[in-house]
């Protein structure tokens, strides 16, 4: 197989499935998509890494499909981390600026964010990203960039986000196992940003609600920044579980009805009711069943999954932060009549975000269910290597600036 330094290969570790992508960089922010693979994946339940080993057989096989689809080898991939295990809160830091001329530079911006980075965090945690939110110089706020102005005290605000650091060396180590490295570990919400959310939807406010197989993980971003995610434990697998109780058929088949014909509301006219073959269980006889008993089963458990990401918005005080709406990725997103059931929820705007702006194999990654996988690629490209680059610098500088990034070799020495 050929081997390309100007590929990225990225890594999506779901609940429900392990996807595979590599891509061809061909500019600042765009990639080719040259191959996928996805498999079923094993050892993770509702978000929670359960069974390593089961785990490396499906990144493996994963890795291996989309290498042969683009013909390209995999030596190190950047990653996801389980979304349920993630947690995030704002902090702010402040330094005076250096110099004569006292004109900030990116130096301050570094140094302000270290003091940031020295927020005090829960035991057993480590810092996966620090975002930058906005700035202020000498009292005025909400600058976005003050490189070039002058003042005497610059204060930053970001969001910090932190993942359980066993958590972290368990991704490690299933990663490494499947014979690949881990080139960094990405918040999954930060990677369906970006091939899903607009410059216009992040600046006015907009809500990214990636609905699983095991949790519901939403963010806001506001004026170009992340303030805000959450996890909810409740997705698209217990929609599957209600329809194989419901309809007394084995969960896969639930899982293949679901996908095929699920929808969260009821067809307009009773006369257009479809009958269904349905498995049975045990015997596996088929049995008839109408499509809107099914309809009936899934949408309360899709109402009641919007109720309660209403309900934390609403605790946080952020509904109406969003003048953009919401938009809607993961394989759930893929349900008819779901965007419907979500504006009369949510009260705002609702599209299903579909990856948009990537070249190559364009119609293998039109669904939600790719916004993560894909969007993890642009991340590397455009936000992971320029945090590496920052990393680096820290450490030459002799300061304690590496977070998370800096201490995968030492999670490795402690788990072997």
């Amino acid at each position: 197989m050929a081997r390309n330094p100007e590929t990225i290969c990225a890594i999506d570790l779901g609940t429900h499935r392990c996807c595979c992508v590599i891509a061809a960089i061909r500019g600042p922010r765009d990639l080719d998509v040259l191959g996928i693979g996805t498999r079923k994946t094993e050892g993770i339940r509702k978000g929670m890494i359960v069974n390593l080993e089961a785990l490396v057989g499906s990144i493996r096989g994963a890795v291996e499909l989309a290498e042969e689809m683009a013909n390209r080898q995999v030596d190190s991939v950047v990653a996801t981390v389980p979304a349920a295990q993630v947690r995030s809160f704002t902090s702010r830091g402040v330094v005076t600026i250096s110099g004569r001329d006292r004109v900030v530079t990116r130096k301050d911006l570094e140094r302000v964010l270290e003091t940031v980075r020295s927020v005090q965090i829960p035991p057993g945690q480590s810092i996966l990203h620090i975002l930058p939110q906005e700035y202020s110089l000498d009292g005025q706020g909400e600058i976005q960039d003050p490189v070039g102005m002058t003042g005497q005290r610059l204060e930053a605000s970001a969001h910090v986000v932190t993942v359980p650091r066993q958590a972290a060396q368990h991704v490690v180590a299933a990663i490494n196992r499947a014979d690949v490295e881990v080139e960094s570990l990405v918040f999954p919400l930060l990677a369906g940003a970006e091939a899903v959310l607009t410059p216009e939807e992040r600046e006015q406010g907009v809500f990214l609600v990636d609905i699983g197989g095991g949790t519901t993980d939403v963010a806001l971003w506001e004026r170009g920044a992340p303030w805000f995610t959450t996890s909810i434990p409740i997705a698209g697998d217990l929609v599957t579980n209600d329809i194989s109780i419901g309809l007394r058929t084995p969960v896969p088949d639930a899982e293949n009805v679901k996908r095929t014909w699920g929808s969260a509301l009821p067809p307009e006219d009773e006369d257009d009711d479809v009958t269904l073959e349905v498995p049975g269980v045990g015997d596996g006889k088929t049995k008839l069943v109408g499509r809107s008993l099914l309809t009936q089963i899934i949408a309360p458990r899709v109402q009641e999954i919007f109720e309660l990401v209403r309900a934390r918005l609403d605790q946080a005080g952020i509904a109406t932060r969003a003048r953009a709406g919401a938009v809607l990725v993961g394989g759930t997103a893929n349900l008819d009549g779901i965007v419907e059931t979500a504006e009369e929820i949510l009260g705002m705007p609702v599209r299903v975000g579909i990856p948009a702006g990537f070249g190559g194999l364009v119609d293998d990654i039109r669904a939600p269910s790719f916004a993560t996988p894909v969007g993890l690629a642009r991340w590397e490209l455009v936000e992971g290597r320029r945090h590496r680059v920052q990393e680096l610098r820290g450490r030459k500088r002799g300061r304690l600036f590496g977070g998370l990034l800096r201490s995968v070799s030492g999670w490795m020495g402690e788990l072997f």
